[in-house]
Parts: structure tokens; sequence; C-alpha cells
């Protein structure tokens, strides 16, 4: 829920700069094409478009090569070719752990970590065809490590964390005075939530003192009803859904990190320890473009990491698809379009960029 107190000066954000654009020299892997640019010192303009570096993606069973028909892996899942690259937009200033929506065309980032180790209340709305970030708003609550879920077209962020772990659930919907609307049984931190379209599920993170097994739904934000029980207690896990179930990679139970594919069946409630990372892993995030899931970043051990995973539901089974231009955790991250944002993080410590990571069908550039 918190970290170190970090050195926000100048000559420090400049260093987190210097590494992620030093990630520029790998060479993909797998199907993700890695292009690096340098991020612009302006938090509100793109200015003119960065140059950039890009390297050829490999072609690996199941993928296609570039200009060629899509084609099917041997899970009968379509190929899908990635791109990665850092946006030419910066927010005003490092954060980690917010919580991102994407709304109206854009990102709406919510709470977090600043640079000098303190929650902020900071609602910024990006305006991703303008390339603008601008001050939205502020939390009646300020957070970081908190959950968001879109329930019944409404924003919501569930819990988080500050001096103390929050149950507060608020309502950060643009256009509207973002407001607390209700609570939580118990308070948490650490968690995440999803949506099914119909209904927000609430699941892991720790009240102060334990970890939260119980699985929370809610039709509208305000009340809640246990659905189910996580098989382990988990925080910092990532998080997806595909196939009628949610699932949680990884994340940290006991104070350490682990393995677990922990399966959530929607229809039932009932948890299950499906599978397992091929190590163990925590602070990273899971999206899902064209029907892929991908896991990114995180921590292992002490060491942030930079590689991409792609998630076959269906074999349980894990495919490293490449990098991101730096190694990343605790970021937020929302999909817009078959665009994903990973938003802020720890690089490894606090920064204010963008990474956009793009997935095209069958490897078509």
């Amino acid at each position: 829920m918190s970290v170190a107190p970090v050195d926000p000066s100048t000559a420090h954000r400049h260093q987190v700069l210097r590494l992620l654009n030093a990630a520029c020299a790998v060479t993909a892997v797998g199907l993700l094409t890695v292009s690096c640019s340098t991020p612009t010192g302006s938090s509100t303009s793109a200015g003119s478009s960065p140059s950039s570096s890009r390297a050829h993606a490999a072609t690996a069973p199941g993928s296609a090569a570039p200009g060629s028909p899509t084609q099917t892996g041997a899970a009968g899942t379509p190929s899908v070719r990635l791109t990665s690259a850092l946006a030419a937009f910066t927010l005003p200033a490092a954060v980690s752990r917010p919580t991102v929506f994407a709304t109206g065309g854009g990102l709406l980032v919510v709470g977090g970590l600043t640079a000098a180790d303190s929650t902020t209340s900071s609602i910024l709305r990006v305006d991703l065809a303008r390339t603008t970030v601008r001050q939205a708003g502020q939390l009646p609550v300020p957070v970081h490590d908190a959950a968001g879920a879109v329930v019944k077209g409404r924003d919501l962020l569930f819990g988080g964390g500050s001096t103390a772990v929050s149950s507060a659930v608020q309502d950060v919907t643009p256009g509207e005075s973002p407001r607390v609307i209700s609570h939580l049984p118990q308070p948490r931190a650490d968690l995440v939530a999803v949506s099914d379209g119909t209904a927000g599920y609430v699941l892991g993170g720790f009240n102060g003192s334990t970890g939260s097994t119980s699985i929370l739904r809610t039709r509208d934000g305000r009340t809640f009803a246990t659905v189910g029980t996580l098989p382990v207690s988990v925080r910092y896990p990532a998080v997806a859904v595909s196939g009628g179930a949610v699932w949680l990679f990884g994340g940290e139970h006991a104070g350490r990190q682990t393995t677990d594919v922990q399966r959530i069946d929607l229809t039932t409630g009932r948890g299950s320890v499906a599978g397992h990372l091929p190590h163990p892993l925590a602070h990273a995030s899971a999206f899902t473009l064209r029907g892929a899931v991908f896991v990114a970043g995180g921590r292992t051990g002490a060491t942030v990491t930079d590689a991409v995973l792609r998630f076959d539901p269906a074999r349980i089974r894990f495919t490293a698809v490449g990098h991101l231009p730096g190694a990343l955790s605790d970021f937020g991250v929302a999909v817009v379009g078959s665009t994903a944002y990973l938003v802020g993080g720890e690089s490894p410590k606090p920064v204010n960029t963008v990474i956009q990571v793009r997935a095209q069908a069958g490897g078509t550039p």
C-alpha cells in the first residue's frame, strides 16, 4: 500500500526517462514490436511527433508474418501483433498506483502516489485526440492502490490506501462532482475490480491486517453481495475477464510473491487455482486486446520487469511476446479501442510517462 520515500528532483526525473529510453535497445521477442520514443517535457501538449526506432517482430508459431492474412494459433485464437511505444505526452507529475478509466475517447487518471510518497486526490482527464492532460477534479477521499470498475455507466472507485485503509466507494463519473456514494462491507486496499457488463466485482486486497478472500458483486455501487471466495488471499494481482471467468495473475500472499493463476467462475462464484505463472510476479497489470489477454510489467522479487506475456485461458499457458519500452510496475491501465494505455507507474521510482500498446490482427503492421 505504500512505498519508500523518493527524491522528486528534476535530476532524478531525467534519470528515470533515460532508463525508459535505454530499453529501446531491446530486440522484440515473439509477436511484440517495440517502438521507443522520447517523452516530451510538456505535460499538456504533445508538440511535434517524437522520433522513434523500431525493431521488426519475429514470426513465432501461430503468428503471422507482416502483411500476411490473419492466422490462428494452436488453440484456435487469432494471432495478434503488438507494438509498444512511449506516448507523445506525459502527465503533469510522476504518479504510481493510480486507477485509470477509459471514458469518452480519453482517459480518467484517478488518485495514486506522488514522487514524494504522498497520496494524491488528483483527477486528470486525458484527451487522446488532442494529446492533452488537464485537471478534472479532486477525490473526496484521496487514495492509492484502489480499484475501479464501470457499473451501470458509472465510473466507480473502490477502497484504496492512504493514512488508513479505506472502505469508501467514490463515483468519479466525468461531468459530475466526485462524491462518496457508499462503503464496502470492510476496508480494502491493494485490491482489484472488474465489470462483466452487468455488474462489478471486487476481489483481493487486505483490510489493514489480514487478506481479503470474499468476492463481492455490486449492480449499483451501493449494495454488495458475497458471491464467492478466493482460494488464496492476494494483494497486488493483475486481473482480467475472459471466457465467463475472472482471472487473477500472481500478486502477494502472506508477504510473498506468488505464481498462482486463480480462476473465478462468474456463474457459480467458484474459485480455483487453475495454473501458475512462469515465475512469481506481483504489481503487474493485465489487459485484453482483440480478444487476447496480456500480462505486462510488474516485479519479480525486487526487480522491475519489462516483460509482456500472452495468456491462453484454454491451456492455462503463458507465452513471452516481447517487452515494454522500459521496466515498469504499479501502473494504471485502460483500453480504448485497440490500444492499451499504461499510465504512470514505478521504474523503479514513480514516473510521469504513458505507454501505448497497440494490437493488429494477424501480424499486419
